[in-house]
C-alpha cells in the first residue's frame, strides 16, 4: 500500500510550518514567519498599496511634516500587534540618536505612516492560493482618537479588537487587491492579509501573517469562540468548498 501511494504525484500544503515532515518529490506550500518589513517589501512587490515605512535605523529622523503627526512602531517579529505602539513623530525624532529605548528583547523595529479611519480599523482578509476564504470589517464601537501621550491607550484605541465589532466585509476592488498577494510569497499558500483603510476608503496593506496561525475556523482560542457566538466564518463565502476547489486545481497543475 505505502509503495502504491508513493507511486502517486504529490503535492503538499500545510497552514504552518512544516520542521520535521518531509517529503521525497512534489511541490511544498507552507507557512513560513516572516519579519515585517519582509512581509512589507512583499506586498509591495505584489503591487498592493502599503503605508511608507521604514527600518529604525540608528540616528534616523523622522520629519513630522512628512511622516505625520503621529507613526507607529512595531517590532519584526511580534505577533498578536504585541509591542506595537502609537507614539508622536516629534518624541521619536527626538531619540533618533538612540534606539535602545525600543529594543528590550524584541530586535529590531519597523516605523510605519498611521493609516486612520475614525469608524474603522482593520480588515483582515483570509486567502488561500488566489481564494478569499471569508472577510471581517472590524467596526469602533464609537469614533477613535488618538491625542494622548500615553501609548498604551492610543494602542488600545486602534489596534485592540476587543474594542470593535466584527461583520462581514466584501469588496471586489479590495479582493483584487488580496488575490494578488500570493505570488510574491513563494511557497506561502494561505495568507491572512490585514488591511487599513483611511479616511477616503482608500485601502493599505499593513501585514500578512505568513506563519499561518490563522486558520479561525477552527483554532482552539479564536475559532472556538467565534463558533460558541453563531459566528461560522465558512459560511461567508463557502470557504470549505472554496478550499477544497483550489487546493484541487492546483494539485492538478502542479504534483509531481
Amino acid at each position: 500500500m505505502i509503495e502504491r501511494l508513493a507511486k502517486h504525484r504529490t503535492l503538499v500544503f500545510s497552514p504552518t510550518q512544516i520542521k520535521a515532515f518531509m517529503v521525497t518529490r512534489g511541490r511544498v506550500y507552507a507557512g513560513r514567519p516572516m519579519h515585517k518589513s519582509e512581509q512589507l517589501l512583499r506586498l509591495q512587490l505584489a503591487g498592493v498599496p502599503v503605508p511608507e515605512w521604514a527600518a529604525l535605523d540608528r540616528g534616523k529622523r523622522f520629519d513630522p511634516p512628512h511622516w505625520g503627526e503621529y507613526v507607529v512602531v512595531k517590532p519584526e517579529t511580534n505577533s498578536g500587534a504585541r509591542g506595537v505602539k502609537i507614539i508622536k513623530t516629534r518624541t521619536l525624532s527626538d531619540y533618533g540618536v538612540s534606539v535602545e529605548q525600543f529594543k528590550r528583547d524584541r530586535g529590531n523595529f519597523v516605523v510605519q505612516k498611521v493609516v486612520y479611519n475614525h469608524a474603522f480599523g482593520k480588515i483582515r482578509i483570509q486567502t488561500l492560493f488566489d481564494e478569499v476564504l471569508f472577510a471581517r470589517l472590524f467596526r469602533f464601537l464609537e469614533p477613535v482618537r488618538f491625542d494622548t501621550d500615553a501609548d498604551m491607550q492610543n494602542y488600545q484605541r486602534l489596534f485592540v479588537t476587543e474594542n470593535t465589532k466584527a461583520e462581514h466585509f466584501d469588496s471586489p476592488e479590495v479582493f483584487a487587491l488580496a488575490k494578488q498577494c500570493f505570488r510574491t510569497f513563494d511557497d506561502v499558500a494561505m495568507l491572512a492579509l490585514d488591511v487599513l483603510l483611511d479616511e477616503a476608503g482608500n485601502p493599505f496593506f499593513i501585514e500578512a501573517n505568513p506563519g499561518g496561525n490563522t486558520w479561525h475556523f477552527s483554532s482552539a482560542i479564536v475559532g472556538q469562540m467565534l463558533r460558541a457566538r453563531g459566528v461560522f466564518l465558512e459560511q461567508q463565502f463557502g470557504a470549505f468548498d472554496r478550499a477544497g476547489d483550489v487546493l484541487a486545481k492546483r494539485a492538478l497543475q502542479e504534483a509531481i
